[in-house]
């Protein structure tokens, strides 16, 4: 088939742009070049706000069209879609193709070419795609939007690399309502971490409490609140760290994807209860589902992966 005949090649990229930096635009604007229509992926879209994922999807998609336009590139043949994340690579892999698939429709693309350069292995993702051909675009200098992140949390001065409209979105951010409580999650990250450097992932007991007998059959969920300053004011599931080598429950069922903690890497063991647990309060589930932004790490997810809702992930 030809793919210039049939609608030419649509072009895409992944990743969380927490926040989109030179080097993101860099491989935009040059996919867009070379390919006349670029689907942007912006991941983590699921989740609420932390010091690794600061901003919603509604805003990064912001931020790279104001940048973008700010260096003159148009929007004809960009598309900005949200990506949840799931925890999981195979189902994970399964959205992305969904979303490809309905942009490409959307398009009248004949081919599909995955678009980004392998910094580390976070960028493995890229060879998930056989069917699609990879057209990387080379790594620019040490670019990095952890690092960025960093000089933001701890007052240092934003990098030269940050595009105009990005960095006055930032310093506005600074003064906003947000930042203070990510700050202190940041800075208290940044301690656990330092505390466990050489640890092994450390392994908590989550117990979940669901009523089905609610008013007309509706169930309900106990969840708690996150006292902070990691994931403060955040619904979870209450539970506890173990200590190191306590006996894990037998019948739990495990979550250990390797980036599901905010801190230190931790596995979670999920075990049903008969009875809400102190400091917890009731929520109707479908309508706690819903909120997946409102939730602390994956506990929205995990519940999905128990069966509890078969409704489709909000982005």
């Amino acid at each position: 088939m030809n793919a210039a005949r049939s609608g030419g090649t649509l072009a895409v990229y992944i990743g969380r742009f927490q926040p989109p930096h030179a080097a993101h635009l860099h491989t935009m604007r040059a996919a867009l070049a070379s390919h006349g229509q670029l689907l942007v992926l912006l991941g983590s879209a699921n989740l609420a706000r932390s010091h690794k994922n600061p901003w919603t999807a509604a805003e990064r998609a912001r931020l790279i069209r104001r940048a973008l336009a700010a260096q003159g590139v148009p929007r004809r043949g960009l598309h900005l879609r949200p990506l949840p994340d799931e925890f999981d690579a195979a189902r994970w892999a399964a959205r992305v193709r969904a979303e490809v698939e309905g942009v490409a429709r959307l398009t009248g693309a004949a081919e599909v070419v995955l678009t980004g350069f392998e910094k580390d292995a976070s960028s493995a993702y890229l060879r998930w795609f056989p069917e699609w051909r990879l057209s990387p675009v080379p790594a620019r200098g040490a670019l990095n939007a952890t690092a960025l992140r960093a000089a933001l949390f701890e007052g240092r001065a934003l990098a030269d690399w940050t595009p105009i409209p990005v960095a006055a979105f930032l310093q506005a951010f600074r003064a906003g309502p947000a930042f203070a409580r990510l700050q202190a999650e940041f800075q208290a990250v940044q301690a656990e971490q330092a505390a466990l450097r050489g640890s092994d992932p450390r392994h908590e007991v989550l117990r979940l409490f669901v009523d089905h007998a609610g008013a007309g059959g509706t169930a309900r969920i106990w969840l708690g609140r996150r006292p902070g300053p990691i994931g403060a004011g955040l619904l979870a599931l209450p539970g506890e760290m173990q200590s190191p080598g306590a006996a894990t429950p037998s019948a739990a069922a495990v979550f250990d994807h390797p980036g599901r903690s905010l801190g230190w890497p931790a596995v979670a063991h999920v075990v049903p209860v008969t009875a809400p647990l102190p400091g917890t309060r009731p929520m109707l589930l479908d309508r706690a589902l819903q909120r997946p932004h409102a939730f602390f790490e994956d506990h929205a997810v995990i519940l999905r992966r128990l069966g509890l809702d078969a409704a489709p992930v909000p982005a």
